[in-house]
């Protein structure tokens, strides 16, 4: 028998421990299964659990949990990542605070010693809290693969030497991405684009003639040192007679070109764009299509350069706000106003991308996302939902060399090596504060010689000398995480499990690393295994506030999942975000969604041990009656195997939000709220083991429908069923998913239950328009004018009579409706309901009245408001769909008020 209360907190400890000890979640080469393997997006090793963990880790736990049930050899793969730059600022952070020291005073090998040490000791503690979310995962440690382990690192090592040899990876000197704060280079999709209040100012560039030359509109002022030339749109007459002419740079006093191109935008500001190669990537193409000069004036510091002496060293934000003030005393600030500026930020610190100048290594892109856009365009590669598709094809369509060098310290370094000899004028040394030669930059074009090699090689090629040093870069993050399909499964070795479980099946991840990610994978995997390297890519929505906004620890808006998990069981957490799973919508989250979902887990356990409380004196197991006895028999057993049916198409259709709702209206709806209330009464009869045999499989199969869901309460409760079913294994896990049963459909059941619970739904809805206390019992007449209308009602009067709590129920043709009576229909049925002696009629007059009141100012203030014009311009979209829904429900309100009243006359 099951405890009184399901208490979550013992359960999920007792449970998670048998899970691991059994080795429930082991996978194994098994060339009679087929494999199902999802490889986790794996989180950095300085992760903690947040809500984004719980949505996809969920839905991967789901797949998984799910397919091992189907049959299959099912493989969630676990593992870290190292993180790069989220990982090394994380570590400055400890180190600054704990120890009052840089980086830099520790040296570069001390410092990722450092970084090595931290992982030893608590690079896995995320898994501790994976453990707690009930997911699948087998965690024992010769199972964890981490990014720069030995045997991915010796992945990265393959995949970079075999894209040099081939010619696409390259060192070169370009316009990148540049964060001060972290000190390295970017690729495009690493670099956000937040809306933030800036200025737009007016400059006047005087005529090297003397006239008054041309005023250009810029965000960036500090730069105008920097400009090579001022464009203008070919097209704009106001400027024609500019072209060609050279301007007076303020504050700089150098003459620069107009010049005409048709990137600039008339429209923008006075249409005149000043163009600063070394600063903006636009400016940089319009620079290489007219051959301007390049000249940086921000180092990598965000400090001044090659700018005069009063600003040189400045920071880059301080030397706007003097140039600003300089330009309006020199009568040079035409114009300052407000501006909504899309501004580049750096992904992890958040802080302004700088365009910066430097050489770089790179990966050309073109012919490796050929392969992927063949894959996605002919379907082969499938999206879930498939509109992610078309932006994905696009985006590879028009996709960028890759920058894939890091100048930071923790990381895989990057496999070239120099001939100290052979490279010297391309090196540049400095000495650390440890005493130690440092390189810090390499120069192809001063003669930097690259040798690819794992390690430092023996001698040089060229010299036979047998001095090296590394490239002081390393590798992008996602250069390594491009690679874990495969490496996780040992490549570049053929390994058993790479040849058995490679490719993977499915990809689950959040759509916002579709390109950082996903794409990226689907090109190593075809360029290095000619397979793509899973065929399914499932993407999920971001989890947001109830508002919509991401969760941000700086607007307090955040959710914890332990904390949640915690208040309200695991099972709870996991079937709320679930429930609104739908492929690809961001999901509005709050702590209310969690309490449907704890009350659906109670109405389970409740459900669970009322039939448990009524099997006294029965043995099991029970098998699944093969002929059902009366119409909720076969009604019942439509409704689960339709259900089971929908569920399994949910899962193989990665729609989980759908199986999620299926099951939890079949469970709460037509089992509980409907078969078990009209099965009672079969309780103390002689068909007691026939309905107990019923309601005992029927939710033991439900129960396995729910498992990969919620695992922890299903599995407790189905220990408690277990002796009157026949099924084996300890565990869910071991047992098979339900079967669809065409059999078990019936559409007529289905169709006369319809009415059943048509009529009675519009008689409970009258006691609660009327506040009919809920125990009191009623009479009901039903009336149609067609004796063919009534026959269903008629032979099912029992069911309604239950149902809806009715003292008497009168049936007939044209039946009178009486005095001071409740109606509603159904169909061509009429519902009457006497309310004489039930209520207090003028108090009922008084209570509908005071609603309708209420409800005709609601509706008035919600039409008023959505007649403002700034209103719908200005308000954000869900504050008007909030009061359209308002509006609808104040008008759904009245109407029934209105009608109610009626019937009272």
């Amino acid at each position: 028998m099951l405890p009184k209360a399901y208490e979550p907190q013992e359960v999920e400890a007792k449970l998670i421990n048998q899970w691991q000890e059994a080795k429930l979640f082991t996978a194994q080469v098994d060339k009679n299964k087929k494999p199902f393997v999802v490889v986790i997006p794996p989180p950095n090793i300085t992760g903690a659990l947040h809500m984004g963990h719980a949505l996809n880790d969920t839905l991967q736990d789901a797949l998984i949990r799910s397919h091992r049930m189907f049959g299959e050899e099912a493989y969630w793969v676990p593992g870290t990542d190292h993180g790069g730059i989220a990982t090394q600022n994380v570590i400055e952070k400890k180190l600054a605070k704990e120890q009052h020291l840089s980086r830099h005073d520790l040296g570069r090998e001390k410092f990722v010693e450092n970084v090595w040490d931290w992982y030893h000791e608590c690079g896995n503690a995320i898994f501790n809290q994976f453990k707690k979310m009930g997911w699948s995962l087998d965690l024992s440690p010769e199972n964890l693969r981490f990014t720069m382990d030995e045997k991915r690192a010796k992945s990265v090592y393959e995949c970079f030497k075999r894209l040099w040899e081939k010619g696409y990876i390259y060192r070169g000197k370009r316009l990148i991405n540049w964060c001060v704060r972290c000190s390295t280079a970017l690729s495009d999709i690493e670099v956000e684009h937040e809306q933030q209040s800036a200025k737009l100012w007016h400059l006047q560039y005087k005529g090297e003639d003397g006239s008054e030359g041309i005023v250009i509109a810029t965000t960036r002022p500090e730069t105008i040192f920097a400009d090579a030339a001022i464009a203008v749109n070919p097209k704009d007459e106001r400027y024609k007679d500019l072209v060609g002419k050279k301007v007076i740079i303020p504050l700089a006093g150098r003459a620069i070109p107009v010049i005409a191109d048709e990137a600039v935008e008339m429209e923008f500001g006075t249409g005149a764009l000043k163009i600063t190669p070394a600063h903006d990537a636009t400016d940089y193409e319009v620079g290489q299509r007219h051959n301007l000069p390049i000249m940086s004036v921000i180092n990598d510091k965000g400090k001044m350069v090659n700018c005069p002496e009063k600003y040189l060293g400045m920071d880059r934000e301080l030397c706007r706000k003097e140039s600003v003030k300089d330009l309006e005393e020199a009568g040079l600030l035409v114009k300052e106003e407000k501006y909504n500026n899309a501004v580049s930020t750096c992904y992890r610190c958040h802080s302004a991308i700088e365009p910066f100048m430097s050489e770089q290594w790179f990966v050309k892109m073109d012919k490796l996302a050929a392969p992927a856009i063949a894959a996605a365009e002919s379907g082969e590669l499938q999206f879930h939902p498939a509109s992610w598709k078309t932006p994905f094809v696009n985006w590879l369509k028009n996709i960028q060399d890759w920058c894939i060098s890091r100048q930071i310290w923790w990381g895989h370094r990057i496999p070239v090596w120099y001939c100290r000899h052979c490279s010297e004028k391309g090196l540049t040394f400095a000495t650390d504060k440890q005493g130690k030669e440092q390189l810090t930059k390499v120069s192809f074009e001063d003669g930097a010689q690259p040798i690819v090699s794992y390690g430092a090689p023996e001698k040089c090629p060229v010299c036979g000398g047998t001095h090296f040093v590394q490239d002081p870069d390393v590798l992008d993050t996602w250069f390594s995480s491009a690679l874990w399909p495969m490496s996780v499964f040992g490549w570049p070795e053929e390994t058993e499990e790479l040849n058995y479980f490679y490719p993977t099946t499915s990809m689950v991840t959040g759509y916002e690393i579709l390109y950082l990610w996903v794409a990226r994978m689907v090109m190593m995997g075809l360029e290095f295994k000619g397979q793509l390297p899973f065929k399914d890519v499932f993407l999920n929505g971001i989890v947001r506030d109830k508002r919509g906004k991401k969760m941000s620890k700086s607007l307090g808006n955040v959710i914890d999942p332990l904390d949640m998990t915690a208040k309200y069981g695991t099972d709870a957490v996991r079937f709320s975000l679930l429930m609104q799973a739908v492929p690809g919508k961001d999901i509005p989250y709050a702590e209310e969604s969690i309490t449907g979902a704890r009350n659906f887990c109670n109405k389970i356990y409740n459900a669970s041990r009322f039939i448990l409380m009524n099997m006294e004196g029965i043995k099991g197991p029970l098998a699944m009656p093969k002929q059902a006895k009366e119409l909720a028999d076969q009604w019942i057993l439509d409704r689960y195997t339709t259900a089971v049916k929908t569920a399994r198409e949910g899962i193989e259709k990665y729609n989980l939000a759908l199986t999620a709702n299926t099951l939890y209206h079949f469970l709460w709806g037509d089992f509980c709220d409907w078969y078990i209330e009209l099965a009672k009464q079969r309780f103390q009869t002689e068909e007691k083991e026939y309905v107990m045999a019923l309601c005992v499989n029927i939710l033991y199969g439900t129960l396995k429908a729910l498992h990969p869901l919620i695992p922890f309460i299903t599995e407790e409760i189905a220990a408690g069923l277990r002796p009157y079913v026949a099924e084996e294994g300890q565990f869910l896990l071991q047992q098979k998913y339900p079967e669809f049963d065409p059999a078990l459909q019936n559409e007529q059941a289905v169709k006369k239950m319809e009415i059943v619970q048509g009529i009675t739904r519009e008689i409970r809805t009258i006691r609660a328009q009327f506040n009919v206390p809920p125990g009191l019992k009623i009479n009901a007449v039903l009336s149609a004018q067609d004796e063919a209308e009534l026959t269903i009602a008629k032979e099912y009067a029992p069911y309604i009579e239950l149902m809806a709590k009715i003292g008497q129920l009168t049936i007939g043709v044209n039946e009178q409706k009486p005095k001071q009576t409740a109606t509603a229909t159904f169909g061509k049925v009429a519902i009457y309901v006497p309310l004489t002696g039930l209520i207090d009629f003028e108090k009922e007059k008084k209570r509908l009245e005071k609603d309708i009141a209420a409800a005709q100012a609601n509706i008035v203030s919600r039409k008023a408001r959505l007649a403002q014009e700034n209103f719908i311009k200005n308000a954000p979209q869900e504050q008007i769909d909030k009061t359209k829904a308002e509006l609808a429900a104040a008008e759904t309100l009245l109407a029934q008020a209105q009608a109610a009243l009626a019937d009272l006359a």
